[in-house]
């Protein structure tokens, strides 16, 4: 047994017995479990490029801050067709579509809503732009609201606001389309260098099963909003820097049906070891994370002593990749 994993599995037998344990011994277990949690991520990305280069399609030939109206128009248009769902060739749809179907026009969106809402949906087969019709559907309401708020320029949402990834982020919320989705495009504007800042990671269904199983054991039960605030914990200067190392760990090992013996966190993953313990940690674990403010406070100040204290130099520089 490895350094990491027995010392989790030490951690684990704590987790389990919560309910005869103080307060203040519930948050230190629980702040020791994030500490290696979170040095599991960084050390995963820092030693893998795959863990850490930017996984968009976006493939700028202009220099960042220069980006054309063509080429955010169609990150834009590729992003609210749900590039990351795996479903279909999205990027190049989106290609074939603006190329060859619209002829290169850069006014996108225009072209978009010159149909009725009913011609739209009747091109569903002749444009193959989602397999699903509802998505299809949704694309021409954002085109409305991008002429409406943006002049049909995808710039316009984040020129501007470069230093402030939130405001972008509110702006994009303002085209009704899913948070995880206005996640995702603020993030791949940081990773291509066009704004800059801290900024949350998606939160979406494959960061909250990861992040429930590494740090509660289990990931029923964490919502997106929940998921968005392990991330803080783990990473606080910026969450975005495990948003894709959680996607790629999600994607590959941590479905449904997770395949923990594979996997290159599972050492560091609470729920991997406690299959293998057969033992279950104590909901009040996941109660001490996101309950009582008192338990929240307590465990903000272990880990503020716990980071002071740490002389692990790979630690220190987790930041850095």
């Amino acid at each position: 047994m490895s350094p990491e994993k027995d010392r989790l599995s030490g951690l684990i037998h704590q987790m389990a017995h919560a309910s005869d344990m103080e307060p203040a011994k519930i948050s230190q277990v629980t702040g020791e479990v994030l500490l290696m949690v979170s040095n599991a991520l960084f050390r995963l990305a820092r030693e893998n490029s795959r863990f850490r280069a930017s996984d968009s399609i976006l493939l700028i030939e202009s220099s960042p801050g220069k980006m054309t109206r063509t080429e955010a128009n169609t990150f834009l248009c590729a992003c609210f067709l749900e590039y990351r769902s795996g479903k279909t060739e999205v990027w190049d749809n989106v290609i074939f579509f603006i190329e060859e179907i619209l002829d290169g026009n850069e006014n996108l969106w225009h072209e978009i809503v010159h149909h009725t809402t009913e011609g739209w949906n009747e091109r569903f087969f002749d444009y193959n732009l989602h397999p699903e019709p509802k998505i299809h559907t949704r694309l021409y309401h954002i085109a409305t609201l991008m002429v409406r708020f943006y002049a049909g320029d995808g710039r316009q949402i984040w020129t501007g606001y470069e230093d402030d990834p939130e405001s972008v982020y509110k702006r994009l919320l303002l085209l009704r389309i899913p948070r995880s989705t206005a996640c995702l495009i603020v993030g791949t504007l940081k990773d291509l260098g066009y704004i800059q800042g801290p900024f949350d990671i998606v939160g979406d269904v494959v960061d909250s099963r990861v992040l429930g199983r590494m740090v509660c054991g289990d990931g029923a039960g964490i919502t997106p909003m929940k998921a968005r605030r392990l991330a803080r914990m783990l990473s606080p200067e910026d969450p975005w820097d495990i948003d894709l190392p959680l996607y790629m760990i999600g994607s590959t090992w941590c479905g449904p049906g997770p395949k923990c013996r594979a996997c290159l966190v599972k050492h560091s993953c609470v729920h991997a070891i406690s299959e293998k313990l057969g033992i279950r940690p104590d909901p009040l674990f996941r109660d001490n994370l996101f309950g009582k403010k008192s338990y929240q406070k307590t465990l903000k100040q272990w880990q503020i002593e716990s980071l002071c204290s740490e002389n692990d130099q790979g630690f220190k520089q987790k930041f850095r990749f």
